[in-house]
């Protein structure tokens, strides 16, 4: 029998969390993280990629036997193998699931500074026809494909002020798909500046949810999210979003953050731990950051988060940073040019929502006869292989997938420094939440 040589990933993360204890993740494996004392940790770091098993263990003074079956548990989530033939996010050969921003209107109650959308109040609504259209287009796309779930994230502009208009849409095409064995998802992607009682039940009954956009507590939300006469929108927000945490509805904060709310990250950080909401943070697109005072308010947010981790916060469940997936991982950033795209008020089907109105991108229309969803998808702009020569070769690169396409600059995400910085602590204050789980249960 051929000596068996264990193999390091070379997508591995050894870190300590405190003294006493470490985890290991391989980087390219979803769900690999592995928590580890310091002999288990001293062990992988023994490995050299040349030594055997048996070497190993008269260097290590451990049973051949002990070691050998140690090795084989990591070689499960591929944090050591027996060769080099580690696997990695691969695309599947088709979609099973397509996801959809659709652009309900170009209509908005606010005037955001950083919004990106060029044609924002040129044109009302999605016509009833072109709902109609597409409903018809992801039946036929479902039957075709036989696929088993559709989101759709309904957006704008502001979609809440087209709610009547989706109201009837939406418990219409759940139960088309339901009837072909499809899941149906859906959610409003709102600024929630607008609540009614009306809105509350259906969104109770029908399973839907938000995706709330707040930039900060007080002051910090309302110097870039004001109303059109220029007062600020936070008081509202935050009695808008205490009312659908009561009645239970599914809700999701996501801050893009700028020189202007920045320091005001801590704050509105213990501000939505304390509400125990799921919140992301993005970074602004095509503006300068002042990269220090950034790291540092980061920083101090992640230290609230671990303080909270210890009071039984779920961190892995209640937060992201930009488009890092260091549960899932991945082979693209985002469903466009894949299982997704964005579709405009008049049924153009567009790679990403930022390019609406950009008459130099490709785009098709949901009433072409000839094309179903995929199709369309298939047929459209794919940007995600624009990646560096450093993305391609990165330990990290199926958790930051090299960030948006659409914003790359040579390749990578303008933020690549500043992830190498936060994605080994986004995977330390897993660990911890995973130790500090175990403690618990010990103690049970």
């Amino acid at each position: 029998m051929k000596p068996l040589i264990p193999v390091k990933s070379p997508h591995l993360l050894l870190r300590p969390i405190e003294p006493g204890y470490s985890f290991a993740v391989n980087c390219a494996y979803p769900q690999s993280l592995r928590l580890l004392t310091e002999a288990q940790a001293d062990i992988i770091k023994a490995i050299d990629g040349r030594s055997t098993v048996s070497v190993l263990s008269e260097r290590l003074d451990i049973s051949p036997t002990v070691l050998e079956d140690y090795f084989k548990l990591l070689s499960q989530t591929e944090i050591i193998r027996f060769d080099d033939q580690f696997s990695k996010p691969e695309k599947p050969s088709s979609p099973q699931s397509l996801n959809f921003w659709i652009h309900t209107t170009n209509r908005c109650n606010l005037v955001c500074s950083y919004c990106y959308i060029s044609t924002l109040n040129t044109t009302d609504g999605m016509s009833d026809s072109t709902k109609q259209q597409l409903l018809e287009k992801v039946v036929e796309t479902v039957i075709k494909r036989k696929l088993k779930h559709i989101k759709f994230r309904l957006a704008g502009g502001e979609p809440l002020t087209q709610f009547k208009s989706w109201k009837a849409f939406i418990p219409e095409i759940r139960q088309q798909l339901h009837e072909l064995g499809c899941r149906f998802e859906a959610s409003f992607i709102t600024n929630l500046t607008i609540l009614t009682d009306e809105i509350i039940t259906f969104c109770e009954e029908h399973a839907v949810s938000f995706g709330i956009s707040l930039d900060g507590v007080e002051a910090y939300n309302d110097a870039s999210r004001s109303f059109k006469q220029g007062t600020g929108t936070f008081k509202r927000i935050d009695r808008n979003l205490r009312t659908l945490l009561a009645h239970h509805i599914p809700v999701a904060v996501n801050t893009v953050v700028t020189n202007q709310n920045l320091k005001g990250l801590p704050e509105l950080t213990r501000y939505l731990i304390d509400l125990d909401v799921p919140f992301r943070y993005s970074i602004v697109k095509g503006e300068a950051l002042d990269a220090e005072l950034l790291e540092s308010n980061l920083l101090a947010s992640y230290a609230l988060m671990e303080e909270a981790i210890q009071t039984g916060w779920q961190f892995s469940h209640r937060h992201q940073f930009c488009d890092l997936k260091p549960h899932e991982l991945g082979f693209q950033t985002c469903a466009s040019g894949f299982s997704g795209g964005a579709i405009y008020v008049d049924g153009t089907l567009n790679y990403c929502h930022v390019h609406f109105g950009d008459e130099h991108q490709s785009s098709h229309s949901i009433f072409n006869p000839d094309l179903d969803l995929v199709d369309m998808i298939e047929q459209g702009s794919h940007e995600e292989e624009n990646r560096s020569n450093d993305c391609k070769s990165c330990r990290y690169n199926a958790v930051c997938t090299s960030g948006c396409p659409v914003y790359r600059l040579n390749g990578k995400d303008p933020q690549c420094s500043l992830y190498h910085r936060i994605i080994p602590l986004l995977y330390d204050l897993q660990a911890k939440e995973r130790l500090k789980r175990l403690r618990d249960f010990k103690m049970l």
